[in-house]
Protein backbone atom coordinates (compact mmCIF):
# COMPACT_ATOMS: atom_id res chain seq x y z
CA UNK A 1 0.00 0.00 0.00
CA UNK A 2 2.61 2.34 1.14
CA UNK A 3 4.45 1.63 -2.32
CA UNK A 4 1.18 2.82 -4.68
CA UNK A 5 0.80 5.79 -2.59
CA UNK A 6 4.47 6.76 -3.44
CA UNK A 7 3.99 5.72 -7.09
CA UNK A 8 1.20 7.98 -7.20
CA UNK A 9 2.69 10.86 -5.69
CA UNK A 10 6.05 10.33 -8.01
CA UNK A 11 4.01 10.08 -11.08
CA UNK A 12 1.79 13.33 -10.39
CA UNK A 13 4.81 15.33 -9.89
CA UNK A 14 6.31 14.02 -13.10
CA UNK A 15 3.49 15.29 -15.03
CA UNK A 16 3.43 18.52 -13.33
CA UNK A 17 7.35 18.90 -14.59
CA UNK A 18 6.28 17.68 -17.69
CA UNK A 19 3.79 20.22 -18.52
CA UNK A 20 6.28 23.47 -17.55
CA UNK A 21 5.19 24.41 -14.01
CA UNK A 22 7.19 26.23 -12.29
CA UNK A 23 5.41 25.77 -8.54
CA UNK A 24 3.86 22.70 -6.26
CA UNK A 25 1.00 23.44 -3.80
CA UNK A 26 1.20 21.09 -0.78
CA UNK A 27 -1.13 21.45 1.85
CA UNK A 28 1.04 22.09 5.22
CA UNK A 29 -0.22 18.38 6.85
CA UNK A 30 1.97 19.05 9.96
CA UNK A 31 -0.70 21.96 10.78
CA UNK A 32 -3.49 19.44 10.52
CA UNK A 33 -4.82 18.56 13.99
CA UNK A 34 -2.48 15.61 15.18
CA UNK A 35 -4.42 13.63 17.68
CA UNK A 36 -8.32 12.92 17.71
CA UNK A 37 -11.38 11.09 19.40
CA UNK A 38 -8.16 9.22 21.23
CA UNK A 39 -5.47 9.26 23.62
CA UNK A 40 -2.88 6.50 21.54
CA UNK A 41 -0.92 8.71 18.91
CA UNK A 42 -1.07 6.25 16.30
CA UNK A 43 -4.47 5.02 16.41
CA UNK A 44 -6.02 7.76 14.56
CA UNK A 45 -3.77 7.73 11.48
CA UNK A 46 -5.46 7.50 7.91
CA UNK A 47 -1.97 7.66 5.81
CA UNK A 48 1.47 8.30 6.79
CA UNK A 49 1.13 12.35 6.55
CA UNK A 50 4.42 12.90 7.61
CA UNK A 51 6.13 10.33 5.38
CA UNK A 52 3.84 11.55 1.89
CA UNK A 53 4.55 15.07 2.64
CA UNK A 54 8.35 14.31 2.87
CA UNK A 55 8.11 12.88 -0.32
CA UNK A 56 6.36 15.23 -2.39
CA UNK A 57 8.96 17.80 -1.15
CA UNK A 58 11.58 15.77 -2.19
CA UNK A 59 10.13 14.76 -5.35
CA UNK A 60 9.20 18.33 -6.69
CA UNK A 61 12.69 19.34 -5.45
CA UNK A 62 14.63 17.03 -7.75
CA UNK A 63 12.46 18.20 -10.81
CA UNK A 64 13.33 22.05 -10.33
CA UNK A 65 10.07 22.72 -8.86
CA UNK A 66 9.40 25.70 -6.47
CA UNK A 67 7.81 23.88 -2.97
CA UNK A 68 4.88 26.20 -1.50
CA UNK A 69 3.52 25.11 1.68
CA UNK A 70 0.42 25.61 2.26
CA UNK A 71 -2.14 25.99 5.66
CA UNK A 72 -5.32 24.14 4.91
CA UNK A 73 -6.70 25.75 8.11
CA UNK A 74 -10.34 26.94 6.83
CA UNK A 75 -10.41 25.65 3.59
CA UNK A 76 -13.89 23.41 3.61
CA UNK A 77 -15.29 25.49 6.58
CA UNK A 78 -15.10 28.90 4.96
CA UNK A 79 -18.04 31.59 3.44
CA UNK A 80 -15.77 31.41 0.11
CA UNK A 81 -15.84 27.71 -0.26
CA UNK A 82 -19.42 27.55 -0.47
CA UNK A 83 -19.53 30.48 -3.16
CA UNK A 84 -16.71 28.44 -5.01
CA UNK A 85 -18.36 25.01 -5.02
CA UNK A 86 -21.84 26.83 -6.17
CA UNK A 87 -19.89 28.83 -9.05
CA UNK A 88 -17.45 26.12 -10.65
CA UNK A 89 -19.85 22.89 -9.70
CA UNK A 90 -17.00 21.81 -7.82
CA UNK A 91 -17.44 18.95 -4.91
CA UNK A 92 -16.05 19.58 -1.30
CA UNK A 93 -12.55 18.46 -2.03
CA UNK A 94 -12.02 20.05 -5.35
CA UNK A 95 -12.77 23.53 -4.14
CA UNK A 96 -11.01 22.77 -1.16
CA UNK A 97 -8.26 22.37 -3.41
CA UNK A 98 -8.89 25.34 -5.55
CA UNK A 99 -9.14 27.58 -2.56
CA UNK A 100 -5.12 25.85 -1.69
CA UNK A 101 -3.97 26.81 -4.74
CA UNK A 102 -5.23 30.50 -5.02
CA UNK A 103 -3.58 30.49 -1.68
CA UNK A 104 0.02 29.05 -2.69
CA UNK A 105 -0.55 31.42 -5.68
CA UNK A 106 -1.24 34.40 -3.68
CA UNK A 107 1.66 32.93 -1.23
CA UNK A 108 4.63 33.36 -4.14
CA UNK A 109 2.67 36.81 -5.52
CA UNK A 110 2.01 35.32 -9.05
CA UNK A 111 -0.39 37.41 -11.02
CA UNK A 112 -3.21 34.99 -11.75
CA UNK A 113 -5.48 37.06 -14.12
CA UNK A 114 -2.02 37.88 -16.35
CA UNK A 115 -3.04 36.72 -20.06
CA UNK A 116 -0.53 34.31 -21.64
Amino acid sequence: MRHLRLNALGQAIKYVARIGADYVAFENLYEVKRKRFTENPTANRRFAKKQLLLHGILRSLRKGLHVVLVDPRGTISSKKHGEIMKKYGLDKRMASTYLVALRALSKVDINVHKPI
